[in-house]
């Protein structure tokens, strides 16, 4: 391969590399300007039309991109609606039925309703289900039915449920396409400007660096594959399976720049001027290192010790519960109350803390420091719940409030 044709390659292949990070850039920065979720006299409407009569819960805005339950990975956000079983929603099929009618109704296009044929499950009771997705200008929803018979008391028996997502503005494929023109353009300038700057024994190098980076780059084109509409978007592997490879691969990169930028006229005198002053340069780092550390010292300086005396203050726009529990409830007390969080469907599981050597106990009754021995036998253990959104915080007070145990229900701080 003669060395022009190994320019061309090595060209045409960081400029792909190029396009594909500027088509993400394109696609995320256009997600910004989608529109917020239906609220007030909209979601009325939606909940009305859905599920007509019945309490429904959740609903709320929802953030453009959130993280899997298990952090593995990204998906559109969304938030869910949902109602507890009645009679009615108990008939699956029927239920299911009437929903689909009237979202056509309103004007959704509804795909892929399916009524699945009833199972039985291991443990005794057999469950129903129907599911559907549909769509309008803006809006994704995906509905189900699921109920469960055969449970416990203390169980949860299913819900009537949708989750609402945003639709892709239309303008979409041209923000994307118009990033992966400009990307490609940037890189290849940028690639340009490196060979230009760089010493002819410095040019293999960097050319073994930038197909390295080039090659750090495949693992961000896999993807999760999708299970329901909207579960993630295409570029989810810059956030899943090429995370690392990609921050390596713009580590790289970057030194590949800064190499080049260290061969400009201009930045080569800086360098020679600041070595000439050791002196200047030391104090100026240390007054930074002062800047950033002083206040922090001043602060723990002027701490008091800590005196619980009481529960942290309630912050209404948080989604973080904390449900305080005697310290003297029982194991079941205890256990009959992490059942009504999962039954409330409004969050994460919740976690019991309630050792005071812990930084979470720590954190909540004294600002992260000790809890003195004296204080702790008067202070209640908690669960950690994160509430999927602050519209959910009813359905999570309406399962747990009253129940044997609890002492308080409060949005705190995070």
């Amino acid at each position: 391969m003669t060395k022009r044709l190994r320019i061309i390659v090595v060209a045409m292949l960081v400029m792909l590399a190029g396009a594909w990070v500027g088509a993400f850039a394109g696609s995320r920065l256009a997600w910004e300007f989608a529109p917020d979720l239906p609220s007030g006299a909209a979601a009325g409407r939606l909940k009305e039309t859905a599920f007509p009569g019945l309490q429904v819960y959740g609903g709320g805005n929802a953030k453009i991109i959130e993280p899997y339950g298990d952090g593995e990975g990204i998906r559109y956000g969304s938030v869910g609606y949902w109602v507890k079983h009645t009679t009615a929603t108990q008939d699956v099929a029927a239920y299911s039925a009437g929903v689909r009618q009237r979202l056509t109704a309103a004007g959704w296009t509804v795909h892929d309703y399916d009524v699945a044929t009833p199972e039985a499950l291991v443990d005794g009771g057999n469950a129903y289900d129907a599911t559907f997705w549909a769509t309008r200008p803006g809006l994704v929803l995906s509905f189900s039915d699921h109920f469960w018979t055969g449970r416990p008391a203390y169980d949860s028996t299913g819900a009537a449920a949708f989750d609402l997502w945003r639709q892709e503005p239309s303008w979409m494929p041209a923000a994307a396409w118009g990033g992966a023109i400009g990307g490609a353009a940037i890189v290849l300038l940028l690639t340009m400007w490196v060979y230009r700057r760089a010493r002819p024994a410095a040019r293999g190098p960097l050319t073994v660096g930038a197909l390295v980076s080039v090659a750090l780059m495949l693992p961000s084109t896999l993807t999760p594959g999708q299970e329901t509409p909207m579960d993630g978007p295409w570029w989810g592997g810059f956030y899943y399976f090429g995370l690392g490879p990609a921050v390596l691969a713009a580590i790289i990169c970057g030194a590949i720049l800064l190499y080049a930028l260290t061969r400009e006229p201009a930045v080569r005198a800086t360098v020679r001027f600041l070595a000439r002053r050791p002196r200047v340069v030391g104090a100026v780092a240390l007054v930074a290192l002062l800047a950033a550390v002083l206040p922090w010292g001043l602060r723990m300086a002027g701490v008091p010790p800590c005196e619980p005396s009481g529960l942290p203050a309630e912050a209404r726009d948080s989604t973080h519960v904390k449900i305080f529990v005697s310290n003297t409830s029982t194991p079941q007390e205890r256990a009959l109350i992490d059942a009504a969080i999962f039954r409330s469907r409004a969050g994460s599981l919740g976690e019991l803390v309630w050792e005071p050597s812990s930084s979470g106990f720590r954190e909540t009754y004294c600002g992260g420091g000790p809890v003195p021995d004296e204080a702790v036998a008067t202070l209640p253990y908690y669960f950690d719940v994160d509430l999927s959104n602050t519209a959910t915080f009813p359905a999570l007070t309406d399962e747990v409030a009253g129940l044997a145990g609890v002492v308080a229900v409060r949005r705190t701080a995070d």
